[in-house]
């Protein structure tokens, strides 16, 4: 049986309280505000993603605490004493104009490769407001880098750095609904566990 681990990232961190990560005019009212920042919705994405592995009889544990060196100990110790194998999500929306999702992986990771593709796959199948979602590989020595180090401390766990969306893009806009932040996490389990029965 696999174990998911699911981190709630922009939030959590001592040094940098008031982070929320990315914020856009979500509904339109022209104002931001924290209901429209990206922690606010990778909050409501971890627990429908949560929902949806566990109704697949997936384990998951949960995190959003800790800088990154913190949070990727704890995900390593929770793998060191698992005997199936471990998923590790870093849960991210963009920003930017971007009209694509993404799933980035460690340049090295075969299987992380194997994983990007199956929840781009699912995602592409199931919501038509995502047209394409990007299988990129992640390094420390371009532009990817950012991605990178949300997941380069992560050893034996299959790592994604996940920017399914962009909050700023209308036909993203859509989905940043509790309905519709519910369907993009059934789409995300769906290809989590594709890849579990491979």
């Amino acid at each position: 049986m696999m174990l998911v681990v699911l981190d709630r990232q922009h939030s959590g961190q001592i040094n940098r309280l008031n982070s929320i990560g990315a914020i856009a005019d979500v509904d339109g009212d022209g104002e931001e505000s924290i209901h429209e920042a990206e922690a606010f919705w990778t909050g409501y994405l971890s627990l429908a993603l949560e929902l949806e592995l566990r109704q697949e009889g997936i384990h998951v544990i949960p995190i959003s605490d800790g800088s990154y060196p913190e949070r990727h100990a704890r995900v390593n110790e929770y793998a060191a004493r698992y005997t199936g194998p471990v998923v590790y999500i870093a849960l991210h929306l963009n920003a930017g104009g971007g009209d694509y999702g993404a799933m980035f992986y460690d340049h090295r990771s075969a299987a992380g490769a194997d994983l990007a593709d199956n929840i781009a796959e699912a995602m592409e199948k199931n919501l038509s407001e995502i047209r394409v979602v990007k299988k990129i590989p992640a390094s420390p020595s371009d532009w990817t880098k950012n991605a990178y180090y949300t997941i380069k401390g992560v050893n034996r766990p299959v790592a994604i750095c996940s920017e399914p969306l962009f909050i700023d893009c209308d036909a993203h806009k859509q989905l940043l609904t509790i309905d519709g932040i519910h369907r993009l996490g059934a789409a995300m389990a769906q290809g989590i566990k594709t890849w579990g029965a491979i």
